[in-house]
């Protein structure tokens, strides 16, 4: 079978209902990019490249402490709140309170240690800069779990608001709201916070009866399946984080940070489309492979998914190299001229996780989550080795993104091998 009408049957089999969804949260997800990329250019217009760095620090420490405050609860919600009868509202609010104690406590740690972590981050502002910082991380982490929970109980529509209102919009009302970066990341927060606890309470009752004798998933549930899963949840969004993080503190106050941070969303930008496969394929093959007889034709196009999302990836990354000088002339400004030999050179990462990401569907099914884990922790000891030795041969943002690419080319070329290893043994 070719592999064109492999694709074309396996989408096909795909319920009309999940294809729906589907193209519906890729809209809405680029809608919450869009609005990020919008935030680029005028957080470069108002803050020049002092303010730029600042913000993707900020940007950078939302997502990589994000997953360690959640404690897994976003992956527990939304694998087991679908198995609830009479719990549901209660497991989703008691998640929400849980989520906002963690928020506080290790909020006022943060504030109290705020001139010793700015320090450490490269930021001038001090207290006041962490504070805004941890305001706008414990806002998002709420609205997430909000979102989670939605997503798990199949409320659909409100997700979709509660994500598009809390992570896309907020921040530009904030934006429009605010005079100062500080003001900015602390109103942004405030809203995504509020939004998520709508969010919580229009969380419904499913009414789905479960069978008698079934025992309904508890919040220590939730916390044991999710904290299990959390170093690879932590592994995979440092891989973008940790570039912005060692320029801030090599070279702290310096727009680095900013040139660093603008390469890596772009290189997020290229990989969402391929992101959202594991939402639409995961349910799909999961039960694919727990039944006798699997399609040959379907195996034979998993295999070759990733090296075709590679493929596909090249030409996105090649318009980015090509137009470099141009997007950020545009886009952010003269004066960030800087950014363009950091932008050639770090986007060639999004063909490797292209790759990784087309992989991952199958890899989550027929891998053991914590293999998988283990696999991104590998990923990240190796960028942070390869951008320390970098630096010895190459100026500090160059070494940076070329650990991000020996991380990502390592992290690809892993998953085509284990997920054609996984598809061979499923055959057994």
């Amino acid at each position: 079978m070719p592999a064109a009408e492999g694709l074309r049957s396996l989408l096909r089999s795909v319920p009309t209902a999940v294809r729906r969804d589907y193209v519906a949260s890729l809209v809405v997800q680029w809608f919450v990019l869009g609005t990020g990329l919008v935030l680029f250019h005028l957080v470069a217009q108002r803050g020049s490249v002092g303010g730029f760095a600042y913000y993707q620090i900020a940007r950078g420490a939302v997502s990589t402490l994000q997953p360690v405050l959640m404690l897994g609860l976003g992956l527990g919600l939304q694998r087991y709140l679908p198995h609830t009868e009479h719990t549901t509202r209660r497991l989703g609010r008691r998640a929400f309170y849980l989520e906002a104690a963690l928020v506080a406590v290790t909020g006022a740690a943060a504030v109290g240690a705020g001139d010793r972590l700015a320090e450490l981050l490269g930021l001038p502002g001090g207290r006041p800069a962490v504070t805004a910082i941890v305001i706008m991380l414990g806002g998002t982490c709420l609205c997430t779990v909000a979102l989670s929970a939605l997503r798990g109980n199949h409320q659909v529509i409100d997700a979709y608001l509660t994500y598009g209102l809390g992570l896309g919009l907020m921040p530009l009302v904030a934006f429009v709201a605010a005079d100062r970066i500080e003001d900015f990341l602390i109103i942004q927060g405030v809203g995504a916070a509020a939004i998520g606890l709508w969010g919580t309470l229009v969380v419904r009752r499913p009414g789905v009866p479960q069978g008698d004798g079934f025992l309904e998933p508890t919040i220590k549930t939730l916390v044991a399946y999710g904290v299990r899963r959390m170093p690879g949840e932590w592994a995979l969004p440092t891989l973008y984080t940790f570039p912005t993080f060692a320029m801030a503190v090599t070279m702290p106050g310096g727009p680095q940070a900013g040139y660093v941070g603008f390469t890596t969303s772009a290189v997020t930008l290229i990989c969402s489309l391929f992101a959202m496969l594991t939402p639409v394929l995961l349910p799909r093959l999961s039960r694919l492979f727990h039944r006798a007889g699997a399609d040959a034709g379907v195996r034979r196009l998993l295999t070759a998914l990733p090296l075709v999302a590679g493929v596909l990836a090249t030409a996105p990354a090649l318009v980015i190299f090509v137009c470099a000088p141009a997007l950020v002339r545009e886009f952010l400004g003269d004066e960030f001229s800087g950014a363009i030999p950091v932008l050639r050179l770090g986007v060639v990462a999004a063909i490797p996780l292209a790759m990784f990401y087309a992989a991952r569907p199958t890899m989550e099914t027929l891998l053991e989550a914590t293999f998988l884990s283990r696999l991104l922790l590998a990923c990240l000891l190796l960028e942070v080795v390869a951008t320390w030795i970098g630096t010895a041969f190459v100026a500090p943002p160059h070494a940076a993104v070329l650990g991000l690419i020996a991380a990502a080319t390592a992290l690809g070329c892993d998953a085509v091998g284990l997920t054609s290893r996984a598809l061979r043994r499923s055959r057994r």
